[in-house]
Formats: structure tokens, sequence, C-alpha cells
């Protein structure tokens, strides 16, 4: 936005001027395009699960029901706050607050296509991360001050879910960030160009495809499935939504709140959802890489930039359409189930993905990098001499092999081990395997 502000206005205006209507601009922007986008996740999440529900969902208000989520806006806004007279007052009041606007902070370095990055900072990854931890804040708070045993209850699932599987999500994350050697988001759609397995090393045979997504190697795949299941357990997705948990504890920590207070919260979770959703489809499904898209974008910059935009919408519209999938398709986890799984499965699995990506890492720069090799060399790495003479091409695919026989043999080990520890029957042996999960404590 600075970039195409300075080149329109730059002859006319100062350049702290273009800055000061640059973030107005992009402010303004994130401030209506996130409640817009809120609404239309709950029109296609309530009707996405009335149809798999064999039910029509809302429909009366607009066409298709369109215009329900603004007859729901327009009912919060007039529903009576409720605050309990032994809630702390300031707390109840400030919660939702603090839960929703780190969730509103994170648009402001996710790209939304191709040169669509409202600010361009080289630690975004970082950013996200820290940013997105914050909301834990905001939803003990929630619990504690509403002064309810449910609403506490609720809240502490949530703080202890949330930070179980952010180290997971932290560690998914950092084995790309070892790989790509970088924390801007805005360059991972760059660096995912060309084709499966190779990238951008054939280029000059293959026309770029765009098509070289982290999620087609093994690296990538194993860091995709472990966030995106982070992202439903910090999103509060089914199966992971025992902090809501309506048939144990009401609400969890929105039991005391009600009108917008309420509706505050409930955005939050769903803008939340979103953000993390483009974060997954930036870092491993290609950003806004797809074919024709790079061509495109070459030929009519404009063009190219529109064209992305749609294509990383997609991705991410796709990946919450995954999420409302397995709500309907999926019963809630005991709280014993999700700890466990997060510390005894996913968490192993995410340290062995960073030792995959190291080795590829090291296979790709291997006799191409001096500095590299030599730092390398007294670890007893000298069989690897023969790849100095190695095309790009060779030492991708060999990366690429090791990386997906050690990855594949620790899921299938951590898979085996857990099943032994959790002491199943024959019966739910044979269960879990039909269902290709693993039961865990």
């Amino acid at each position: 936005m600075i970039g195409w502000l300075q080149s329109l206005l730059g002859g006319v205006l100062p350049s702290w001027l273009i800055y000061v209507i640059s973030f107005i601009v992009n402010t303004t922007i994130i401030l209506i395009v996130a409640p817009v986008t809120f609404m239309m996740m709950t029109w296609f999440e309530r009707r996405i699960v009335a149809r798999m529900q064999d039910r029509l969902g809302p429909n009366r208000v607009g066409p298709a029901g369109l215009l329900q989520a603004v007859a729901d806006g327009v009912k919060m806004f007039t529903k009576e706050n409720i605050t309990p007279r032994a809630a702390d007052k300031w707390v109840h009041l400030i919660a939702p607050v603090i839960a929703t606007a780190p969730v509103i902070f994170l648009f402001a370095v996710i790209p939304w296509g191709r040169g669509l990055a409202p600010a361009d900072i080289h630690v975004s990854v970082l950013f996200v991360v820290a940013i997105s931890s914050i909301s834990a804040v905001g939803l003990m708070m929630g619990g504690w001050g509403s002064n309810n045993k449910f609403a506490l209850l609720g809240a502490m699932r949530a703080v202890a879910q949330m930070v179980s599987y952010e180290i997971p999500a932290v560690i998914a994350l950092l084995a790309m960030v070892l790989f790509t050697g970088t924390m801007n988001l805005n360059q991972y759609s760059e660096l995912q160009g060309g084709i499966p397995i190779f990238g951008n090393t054939l280029n000059s045979v293959i026309p770029d495809l765009g098509l070289g997504w982290y999620v087609f190697t093994p690296v990538g795949l194993l860091g995709f499935m472990a966030f995106f299941i982070c992202i439903l357990s910090e999103g509060e997705r089914t199966p992971f939504d025992i902090p809501e948990a309506d048939s144990e504890i009401v609400a969890g920590y929105m039991t005391e709140y009600s009108g917008m207070k309420f509706a505050v919260f409930y955005m939050g979770q769903f803008l939340f959802n979103y953000a993390l959703s483009m974060v997954a489809a930036i870092v491993f499904l290609g950003g806004w890489n797809f074919p024709g898209i790079p061509q495109l974008a070459n030929a009519v910059p404009i063009l190219g930039n529109l064209a992305s935009a749609i294509v990383l919408g997609v991705k991410a519209w796709l990946l919450f359409f995954v999420m409302v999938w397995l709500r309907g398709a999926f019963p809630r986890l005991r709280m014993d189930q999700l700890m466990g799984f997060a510390w005894k499965f996913l968490l192993p699995l995410v340290l062995i993905n960073i030792l995959s990506a190291a080795i590829w890492l090291t296979v790709r720069k291997w006799g191409s990098d001096a500095n590299w090799t030599v730092t390398i060399a007294p670890f007893g790495l000298s069989l690897l001499g023969w790849l100095e003479t190695a095309p790009n091409w060779l030492r991708e695919l060999v990366g690429w092999v090791l990386a997906a026989i050690i990855n594949g043999a620790s899921f299938m080990w951590l898979l085996r081990v857990n099943r032994r520890r959790a002491g199943e029957t024959p019966v739910e042996l044979a269960q879990d395997q039909a269902f290709g999960v693993a039961s865990l404590p």
C-alpha cells in the first residue's frame, strides 16, 4: 500500500504524510473487512452444517438467508447487556476486547495477495506467533471476572488447551522458517513457485506452474497436518471445543456474557480461525500461487494481484470448510485425550520434522555454500562429498526422499507407541485402525 501511494502521490505530498494516509487506509480496510468476513463465516457454517444434518439452515432473511448475519448483528446491538452482580465488572467488560484485539492485529501482517500486504515486516511469522498467544489472557479474564464456576472451568480449559497446542504450532512453523530461511510471510508465496518436489530448480526447463507448494514435501506435509490440528484446537473448533462444552459447562468462559460482549468474543473466535487459515495457506499451500497466476502477474500486474488475492482467499475458505466439515462429522474429545494428543503425539512429531528439515537443508547446501560445508564437516558428514558436483534438482530429490523416510517412519512409530500406552482392547484398536486415528489417554 505504501509503495502504491508513493508512486501515485510521491511528487505531490511529503513522505511522512503518505505514511500516515497508508496507515489510515489499511486500518479502515481491516476494520471493515474483518466484521464482514465474520458475518459471511457464520452464514457459511450454519448453511453447511445444516446441509450435513439434512436441514435448510438460515433461509428467511434475504436471498438464501444471506442477511441473517445482519439481523443477528442488530439483535446483539439491541439486546440487554447483563453483568452479574458479583462479577468483577471491569475485568468482565474488557475481557472480550483483550481476546479479540490481537486477532485484528494479525491481519496487519498477513498478505491478502501478491503485493497486498498491509505491513511488510521481516519477522511477520514471529509477530503472528507472539500476538496470537495474547488471546488466552482475555479468555482467562472472562472466566475469572464472571465469578462463575462454569465460566472459570471453561477459561482454565481454554488456557491449558491454547498453551499446549501453541507449542507444536510454533515448532511446525519453526521447521518452515529453518527450511526457507525467512520469517517474512510475503516471501513464502514467492518461494513456492515451480513444480512439486523440485520447486523453482527446473524453471529453465519447465515453465513456472505455481505448484511448488511445501505441502507436497514431507517436511511441509507433516508441518501442515500438525499446524492445522493446532488451529482447530486454538480456535476451539470441533473436536477441540472443550472450553465451550455446552453439555458439560453451559458455554464455558462465555456463560455470563450477553449482547455485544458475547458477539465480540464470538467474532474473535471466527476471525482467529480465518487468520490462521490464511497463515496455513501462505506457509504450506503455496500462498497466492496457482497455475497461470505467475504469468498473469508478470503480464498485467494489477490483474495478477487481484487474481492472487482471489486464489489465496479460496484456499483459506477451503480450510475453513474443512473445519466446518469436522464439526459435523466428529464428536468432542475428552480433556485427557486432548492434552495427551498434544504432548505425546504432536510435540514429538514436529520435533522430528525439524530434524528432517535440517537434513534436507544440509543436502541442499552441501558443497554449494563454502561456509555451510566447513561448519558441518566436523560432524562426520564427509560422505556427502559427492553432492558437491550434483545438480540442484538431484539435491532436492535426495532431500525429499530422506525427509519422507524419516517422517513416515516416525509417524508410524508414534502411532504404535501411543496405542500401546493407551492399553486398548482388540476391538478398540481395530476401530482406531479403521478410522486411522490414535486413541490416547
